[in-house]
Formats: structure tokens, C-alpha cells, sequence
């Protein structure tokens, strides 16, 4: 991709934040040009990464008032040790490490395996969502013919909310979130020039 055209992508993205900060709101669909940046596998593995390291900040700042603690120790316990495992993996991508990247992402899944029948078929139930957004890096990762796809997956579970004035999407609440995606891609491609 020519560098005039991810310039333009990631302005864009810083011009969203902004908006969102003054009180703007946004379909979740305006973070599908993600899809393009995350082409390259190397580049959308790294973003993963990215997002998935911040999740585990934010964990650990974040008073959780609707799990027990030790339910929510346990997520940020297996969070920390899956970004463990996918630093090593993408630091030395041999077997064995991908092997345990499989075998963290079945732990990571099973936190989130729960389904309700629904007339229209069955709903996951998702426990915790700093979980979810694990799942998703790992995918990310692992899945490099499709992360145009995941890239964009995790971003979407990165910076969606849900207000009841707005309903669901960019909110005034994601401006920080879509920030750090612009932050990102700013950085990668200023270091990969």
C-alpha cells in the first residue's frame, strides 16, 4: 500500500478520535479500513499484540464490580500468561511455541464457551470481554491468511460501546480506544519506513 494512503488511513483515524471527543458518534463500520492495514500479516500479528497488551493494562488498573475476585484474578492471571505465550511465539514462530498458542487459545475459548439456544439459533454468552479481545489477538496471530479479517475483529472489540443515548458503535467513550489503534499504526509505519 502506497505510504500516501496509510498516511490518510491513520489521519483519519486520529480525525475520528477527535470528533468522538466532541461528542460525535460513529457506525462501528467507519474502523473497516483496518482490513487494509492488517493485509500484512507481520503488521496485523504486531497489532494484536498491541491491543492485547493494553487489555491486560487496563485489566489490571480496573476495579471489577461484576465478577468475583477471584473469577476476575483468573482472567487476568490467563491473560498475562497468553501474552506471554504470543510474544515467544512471535519471537521464535517454532513449533512448539505455536503448539502452545493452540493450546492457549482452547483455554482462552473455553472462558467464553457457553451457548443459549435462541429461536434464530444458538448465542455465546461471553463471560468476560478482555477474554474475548485475547481470543481474537490470538486468532489474529495464528490465523495470517486472515488477518485483514482479524485485525479488523479485534479492533471492533477494542473500541465498540454501548450507550443507551448512542445504542452501539464509536462512541464519545471509544475516542481513547481509536487513539491508540491511530497510535499504532502511526508508529509501525513510521519505524517500517
Amino acid at each position: 500500500m502506497a505510504a500516501s494512503t496509510v498516511s490518510k488511513k491513520i489521519s483519519t483515524f486520529f480525525k475520528i478520535a477527535q470528533e468522538l471527543r466532541q461528542g460525535k458518534h460513529f457506525n462501528i463500520t467507519r474502523l473497516t479500513s483496518l482490513k487494509n492495514l492488517c493485509t500484512e500479516p507481520q503488521a496485523a500479528a504486531q497489532f494484536c499484540l498491541y491491543l492485547a497488551r493494553l487489555t491486560r493494562n487496563k485489566m489490571e488498573q480496573k476495579v471489577n464490580s461484576y465478577h468475583l475476585e477471584e473469577v476476575w484474578n483468573d482472567y487476568k492471571h490467563l491473560v498475562s500468561e497468553s501474552i506471554l505465550v504470543m510474544e515467544a511465539y512471535l519471537a521464535n514462530p517454532i513449533t512448539e511455541n505455536e503448539q502452545a498458542l493452540w493450546m492457549t487459545l482452547n483455554k482462552v475459548r473455553d472462558v467464553n464457551n457457553k451457548y443459549e439456544k435462541q429461536s434464530w439459533g444458538p448465542v455465546r454468552i461471553i463471560q468476560c470481554q478482555e477474554v474475548l479481545l485475547i481470543e481474537e489477538a490470538i486468532n489474529g496471530i495464528l490465523r495470517s491468511s486472515q488477518s485483514s479479517h482479524w485485525g479488523y475483529q479485534i479492533a471492533r472489540s477494542y473500541a465498540e460501546r454501548y450507550n443507551p443515548s448512542y445504542g452501539t458503535g464509536l462512541l464519545p467513550e471509544s475516542a481513547p480506544m481509536v487513539e491508540d489503534i491511530a497510535n499504532f499504526w502511526n508508529q509501525y509505519h513510521s519505524d517500517n519506513l
